[in-house]
């Protein structure tokens, strides 16, 4: 085996140590990401993969550094905000690979992709002027207004807002969402047709 094959793998054991939490982003087949009852983010990165340019191990090097330098210049206290899952060929597919994430909270992965992720409550969300009153969601042909009487009813319940038009795998059932998003068999969210903000309002 090459060096740098070995320090991969002592590096992806090393990232993997205290993991815990759910597995089920091995059965993703598509990019996306997964948001925890606790915070946590699992962000997934299907796509072709060129044995001609890469093998594995050297894939899995190039993700566990990136993410030891982003926690070099990110961690705060004894934490860990970035780590690697998984790094592996999906099987029975053709040529594709999953690179798995585990962000210890939404501005970590807001800060590795670049892209904003706020989850808390409906309360919270208004107060940090990511909802406004007057939002308009969708739950197929109904609608719902966030007028004050609404913003009251669903104050403590939990909201995804995000600029990621991507796949979305909430915690709890989505209750109401923006126009463009579309909930799937599984009760996952394809908001690859927003054309703005996604929002999701959470049943819990």
């Amino acid at each position: 085996m090459r060096p740098a094959c070995c320090v991969s793998l002592f590096l992806v054991l090393f990232f993997l140590a205290g993991c815990g939490g759910s597995k089920s982003w091995k059965a993703w087949t598509d990019s996306g990401f997964a948001v925890e009852k606790d915070g946590q983010v699992i962000y997934c990165v299907v796509d072709s993969f060129d044995k001609g340019f890469y093998d594995i191990d050297e894939l899995t090097g190039m993700a566990v550094e990136e993410v030891a330098l982003f926690n070099g210049k990110n961690r705060s206290g004894e934490g860990t905000p970035a780590s690697v899952e998984e790094v592996a060929a999906i099987e029975g597919s053709d040529g594709l690979v999953r690179v798995v994430y585990r962000f210890d909270k939404p501005d970590t992965y807001g800060a590795f992709l670049g892209e904003s992720l706020f989850y808390g409550s409906l309360e919270e969300a208004v107060a940090e002027k990511l909802i406004f009153e007057g939002e308009v969601l969708l739950n197929g042909s109904e609608t719902i207004v966030l007028d004050e009487k609404n913003r009251t009813r669903f104050s403590g319940n939990h909201v995804i807002v995000t600029s990621s038009k991507t796949m979305i795998r909430p915690p709890y059932d989505v209750l109401w969402y923006c126009d463009g998003v579309e909930i799937l068999e599984d009760k996952s969210v394809n908001a690859a047709n927003c054309t703005d903000t996604v929002v999701l309002l959470l049943k819990k």
